[in-house]
């Protein structure tokens, strides 16, 4: 894979950090015990081993945060991230589809990344503990409980500025969707971690093994969650694709729906829950269609009036499709009413100004303004000067009037 210059900057500057943090390490502190670094190296390696993807493969979660947090509380800075850094370099996972993955057999960006990511989470966090009263060996509540979530707050800030400059999607999107995600089970996992420390204090390595089974309990748990989540992407993946499979047009049309959708949200500032909303629904508002005759759909020519009231039901249709899936009816009312319009005379249900819910309102004009700029059977497409022209012209009829201004300033600006 061929990294762009943004990514290839973060990587090189988190790889320099990793090292200086590590140098620093072993220049201050030391491996007292032999026998026990080996003991929590070994024990990081199988933990990090029981890797779960989460969906489309890009990012994987272990419990190895569990053994993370009780090494530092136990064994100090250096043993912690040796003992960490050693996980990410030999860890071989089973994935799905590929095998037993290693070090050998991974692009060396990612182990670069992994390592590099695991050595500052770790380092910093275990000198956090120390600085703000935490000791080796014993246990220390509030210092314990900071660098919990700390290193929770730090490891996704990581990856997500990595995703980002990967992706080139805007920080803050990327951040948010990864704490979101993961934030609960990662602190979970990190109190478990606690409980390990506890144990290895109190009755030494024996009770750590046998700690390990409820720490492979919420493994397990955490990877039906995922499993779950993969189901939900791939039943999207299946709607859409037999909504393509009847209308080529609408393949295109929803992914740009989605991306110019998603950009207006953002800059309106929506939380975060809505947006996701907002890019599902987009992916799907047009999913009514599969109960539309073909003859119609594909139509070369303009509709007749009863052939438009024939299209005009797509909305419900698609809404109650969605209503049956239990994991997306929240996107039910978008879905629709992303053909009302703002002064009421849209459909299905001519609702009015603040009646249509905003995400639905958005959509409308993000759909509007790709319909009017791609090609169809009947027409050519507008241009850009037009399509904003048709949009400024409408607002306060067909677009609700602060979104439209929006979306206007933020087209000019992209130049899209």
């Amino acid at each position: 894979m061929n990294l762009n210059l943004k990514t290839k900057i973060y990587l090189g500057s988190i790889a320099i950090i990793a090292i200086i943090l590590l140098l620093y390490l072993f220049f201050v502190f030391d491996i007292p015990d032999l026998s026990l670094f080996l003991f929590w190296a070994v024990l990081s390696i199988v933990v990090e081993s029981l890797l779960i993807l989460l969906p489309h493969n890009s990012v994987g979660v272990s419990v190895g945060y569990a053994i993370n947090i009780a090494t530092v509380i136990v064994a100090g800075p250096l043993v912690a991230t040796a003992a960490s850094a050693l996980a990410f370099l030999l860890r071989c996972p089973n994935i799905k589809g590929r095998g037993y993955v290693h070090a050998l057999n991974s692009p060396a960006y990612k182990t670069i990344f992994n390592i590099s990511q695991s050595i500052i989470v770790t380092s910093l966090i275990s000198l956090i503990y120390l600085l703000i009263g935490g000791k080796i060996g014993e246990f220390s509540l509030f210092p314990t409980l900071f660098i919990l979530f700390t290193g929770v707050l730090l490891n996704t800030s990581i990856i997500s500025g990595f995703l980002s400059a990967l992706n080139t999607q805007k920080f803050v999107r990327v951040w948010l969707g990864n704490i979101k995600g993961t934030f609960p089970s990662s602190i979970a996992v990190g109190t478990m971690g606690i409980i390990v420390a506890l144990a290895y204090i109190g009755y030494g390595c024996g009770a750590v093994i046998l700690f390990l089974g409820p720490l492979l309990l919420a493994r397990y748990s955490f990877k039906l969650y995922v499993e779950m989540r993969n189901v939900y992407i791939s039943t999207i993946q299946a709607l859409n694709k037999s909504l393509e499979a009847k209308d080529p047009y609408t393949s295109g049309h929803a992914n740009r729906v989605e991306k110019f959708a998603i950009d207006l949200a953002e800059a309106c500032h929506l939380p975060f829950e809505k947006i996701q909303d907002i890019k599902t629904a987009a992916i799907l508002h047009d999913i009514g269609k599969i109960g539309i005759n073909d003859q119609i759909l594909n139509k070369a020519t303009r509709l007749t009036q009863e052939e438009f009231q024939h299209i005009m039901t797509h909305p419900t249709i698609g809404a109650d499709i969605i209503s049956k899936v239990d994991f997306l009816k929240n996107i039910t009312g978008i879905i629709k009413h992303h053909h009302e319009k703002y002064d009421g005379t849209g459909y299905p249900d001519g609702l009015k100004g603040e009646q249509i819910p905003i995400e639905a309102c958005i959509l409308t004009i993000a759909d509007s303004y790709d319909a009017m700029t791609t090609d169809r059977p009947y027409r050519k497409a507008l241009t850009q000067e037009e399509a904003i022209e048709e949009i400024v012209k409408n607002t306060g009829t067909q677009f609700h009037p602060v979104l439209a201004e929006k979306f206007v300033e933020m087209i000019k600006h992209q130049g899209v």
